[in-house]
């Protein structure tokens, strides 16, 4: 499949960054135990992790996380693809930090246990090595042309307004924070957790910075299955969900939010295509016929 041309001006999406393979599967991989054997981590997971609604709601984010970087390993251009690296910059070294304050509660003696402790004490230093890399290449960014509409932005800015502070509260103090979550998680889940919050949070925030629908793209379309997965996992898990606690509504609200930001990428992105369709002339047009003969004298 050639690879779509661009101009030499603008800097282009390393494939080291852009990870069309590695990332998508290795975040789909994690996911799987969490999605499929959700009540079975003692056996399938690194650590066990209690209630099983903690675990399908790791695994949502992780499969959602996975077709995030799918979807921005399409792009050719850096300033089109570094929303999905501003969640992986804040998830991966806080669940690092996380896992070497946890040790002793991992499974090493399991396969699954010593996948995820050498997966997050490599994956921040690859971080690292890819992103000096991309920020090394030359080139600068296109032009906004298509910013972001006035009521997408504010939800954008409520929720990074929203997750990030609580994202970093919930790291520092799992133990005291981890109270205000709708379901009762411990100190390891709790920081895991948090990570992801704050993930989402900056993806937010760093979305609203970019104010672009070609630059926000990937995380647009990446929302509806996020919130989907979330639904599945309330479906599934959702009586140790305290209802009656604020947090609880909060939590829904977000997962709301996500329905909209995600609606408003689908519909942005059919009209982008078919206007671009539109647009585009048609090549290779029939070509003439034979000339016309002239009358038959008569």
């Amino acid at each position: 499949m050639a690879t779509p041309t661009m101009p030499s001006a603008y800097r282009p999406f390393l494939n080291g960054m852009r990870s069309p393979v590695v990332a998508p599967l290795t975040r789909f991989a994690i996911g799987i135990p969490l999605v499929l054997f959700t009540t079975e981590t003692a056996k399938y997971f690194a650590w066990t992790i209690e209630p099983p609604m903690t675990a399908g709601f790791l695994g949502a984010n992780y499969w959602a996380s996975a077709l995030l970087a799918l979807l921005a390993a399409r792009e050719v251009l850096w300033a089109n693809g570094r929303v999905s690296v501003s969640v992986a910059l804040a998830f991966a070294p806080l669940t690092t930090v996380a896992t070497l304050l946890h040790l002793d509660l991992f499974h090493l003696d399991t396969f699954f246990g010593w996948f995820w402790v050498v997966a997050y004490t490599v994956y921040p230093i690859q971080l690292g090595y890819f992103l000096r890399k991309q920020l090394a290449a030359p080139g600068g960014d296109p032009p906004r042309e298509q910013p972001l509409p006035m009521w997408i932005r504010i939800i954008l800015g409520a929720q990074a307004v929203l997750m990030i502070p609580f994202g970093i509260a919930l790291f520092l103090a799992p133990s005291t924070v981890g109270g205000l979550w709708p379901w009762t998680i411990p100190p390891l889940s709790a920081q895991v957790i948090a990570a992801w919050v704050l993930a989402f949070g900056v993806l937010a925030g760093h979305s609203l910075l970019e104010n672009e629908w070609p630059r926000v793209r990937a995380g647009m379309l990446g929302y509806p299955f996020l919130g989907l997965m979330q639904v599945v996992m309330l479906i599934r898990f959702g009586d140790v969900v305290e209802w009656d606690s604020p947090s609880a509504w909060v939590y829904v609200g977000v997962i709301a939010s996500f329905f909209v930001l995600g609606a408003y990428g689908l519909v942005t992105h059919s009209r982008s295509r078919a206007s671009v369709s539109v647009e585009r002339p048609i090549a290779n047009p029939l070509p003439p016929g034979p000339p016309a003969l002239p009358p038959e004298p008569r």
